[in-house]
């Protein structure tokens, strides 16, 4: 990690062991997106001058969204990227504010253990009845299912051992966890937007 890619805050340690599998994760459903795009222009194109089409593009395309999303969330939560409602948070007391970003972490990471094992569910009941999907392709469902599913787990490993870093520090250091768990500041959100490009001296301006 560089200081060039923010993530859940400066120096947190956490952050830093998890930031390059991530990226990587980043990277992939990238390649994925441009080969999409580039299958899915093709497809227009045939269709438009010679008339044929090529199967599955558009069932291959959903599939995709759904595995990007799930890979997704966890870039988003090293990022800060997961929306807050925080208009009030400026005005509330300091311990207060500690509590809160403490709960916003325990809450969502319960919520990402939660959709972890309800999405399990999904791709056992998928293996139990051979479920495969009802076009062209035949695509066995287990397949799109299970990246779906590893994305889901990343992101649960994740936010839970970003619940518990955040519970510790609740009852250590206030200061670090407001800093690694708070709400972005409005520098700190350009940094994220700029990918950390954007030279001092203009933000010093905004």
């Amino acid at each position: 990690m560089t200081d060039a890619t923010p993530t859940l805050g400066h120096n947190n340690p956490l952050a830093r062991v998890l930031d390059r599998p991530v990226r990587w994760m980043q990277i992939t459903m990238g390649w994925a997106l441009v080969a999409i795009c580039l299958a899915t222009t093709y497809e227009i194109l045939v269709r438009r001058i010679f008339g044929t089409s090529i199967q599955g593009v558009n069932e291959i395309g959903a599939y995709l969204l759904a595995i990007v999303s799930s890979w997704g969330f966890s870039a988003a939560l090293l990022q800060r990227a997961h929306s807050r409602v925080d208009f009030l948070f400026q005005y509330m007391p300091q311990v207060m504010q500690s509590v809160l970003n403490a709960v916003a972490a325990v809450t969502l990471g319960g919520l990402a253990v939660f959709s972890a094992w309800q999405s399990w569910r999904v791709i056992a009941e998928t293996l139990r009845w051979q479920a495969h999907a009802n076009t062209p392709l035949q695509t066995p469902m287990w397949i799109p299912q299970s990246l779906w599913f590893f994305g889901l787990v990343v992101f649960a490993g994740i936010a839970a051992a970003c619940a518990v870093h955040a519970t510790i520090l609740l009852f250590t250091d206030r200061k670090k966890l407001d800093a690694y768990y708070g709400p972005p500041s409005v520098m700190e959100q350009i940094d994220i937007e700029t990918q950390g490009t954007l030279p001092r001296e203009e933000k010093a301006l905004l």
